[in-house]
């Protein structure tokens, strides 16, 4: 089978999926909206889509849209065949290669992991082995893009630049290793001023883990936020009361002005994005103080079973205190 056409500037590098596993079953007429109705998340929902409407393309090149009711059909027709006998595993090779050519590696893996989920859930699966034989096929899962080197003189520029309540959440998530779903989700009560530093509570049901979670901002972060919130003359609670969508159109709009809205020529995506906060955060913090610390206050996974044990309240503070140097923009 012949690939057809991949637009590279459309993967999103920053792709999160949900590795759970609902259960749905092969006779469903629309197997592809009943797997996305157990996801709560919406960029899950879109990312399991994505992978899905990806893979079936591979084996019906006419699919008509990305959208849920236009997969349905095909998805239902695919998985008739596949209790008729038609071979999964050879499908997916074909997958497996034509991925590796037209995605980036993590979004190539990603959308395999994403469609064994799937094809799991509809009675077809995959053993550890033949996991195995496709993901050694695939390029390591790492991302394509080269960056730019994140500088504080960059972060600087551009909280200057941005309006005040996107340089608010600039200065919160570079002081904090908050992702920008888990910012634009906070509410007023999820900050408690009561101590040395601001401490943040993030909710379960925010955080990419589903663990709640607790960081601290800087001072000028702390300082910013009350700024901003002060100015305000809504009864919103939340503390940014605006969308990713208005957020990611400031920051690209002010790195453009600034020279900064390069686009890796491999992958056309941007380089300059909001995650590099969080990568900023998590960097300089190993830089003067625990490493672990820092990982488990940006509630990466690996983390926060091991680290809320070894460390209490007291020593994360201190800690975070010790990085707060580093991690500061506008020192």
């Amino acid at each position: 089978m012949t690939p057809t056409t991949c637009n590279i500037s459309e993967i999103d590098q920053t792709i999160e999926i949900e590795m759970e596993s609902p259960i749905i079953y092969a006779d469903s007429a629309t197997p592809v909206s009943d797997f996305l109705k157990l996801y709560d998340n919406k960029k899950t929902m879109d990312n399991y889509r994505l992978a899905i409407a990806a893979y079936l393309n591979c084996v019906y090149p006419d699919l008509p849209s990305k959208r849920a009711e236009d997969i349905d059909p095909y998805a239902s027709a695919y998985l008739t065949d596949l209790k008729h006998g038609r071979n999964y595993h050879h499908d997916l090779k074909i997958a497996v290669n034509r991925f590796s050519k037209c995605y980036a590696p993590m979004t190539a893996n990603l959308n395999i992991k994403a469609t064994c989920v799937w094809l799991e859930d509809g009675g077809f699966p995959l053993s550890r082995r033949e996991r195995q034989r496709l993901f050694v096929s695939l390029p390591p899962s790492r991302p394509a893009t080269k960056e730019l080197e994140i500088k504080r003189k960059i972060f600087r520029e551009m909280y200057m630049e941005l309006p005040e309540h996107i340089g608010a959440l600039l200065l919160t998530l570079a002081g904090s290793g908050m992702r920008l779903g888990e910012g634009l989700k906070l509410l007023k009560t999820d900050l408690d001023e009561n101590q040395q530093r601001t401490a943040v509570n993030i909710r379960a049901e925010n955080t990419k883990t589903k663990t709640a979670r607790t960081t601290y901002l800087t001072l000028e972060a702390s300082e910013a936020l009350r700024d901003y919130i002060a100015v305000r003359r809504d009864e919103d609670p939340r503390v940014f009361p605006f969308s990713a969508a208005t957020a990611q159109y400031h920051f690209r709009k002010t790195a453009d002005e600034l020279g900064y809205g390069n686009r890796d020529p491999a992958t056309n995506a941007r380089q300059l994005h909001w995650h590099m906060t969080r990568k900023w955060f998590i960097s300089r913090f190993g830089l003067a103080a625990n490493k672990d610390v820092g990982e488990m206050l940006a509630g990466h996974e690996g983390y926060l079973s091991t680290s809320y044990q070894r460390y209490t309240k007291k020593q994360v503070l201190k800690q975070f205190k010790k990085a707060e140097k580093e991690i500061s923009i506008l020192r």
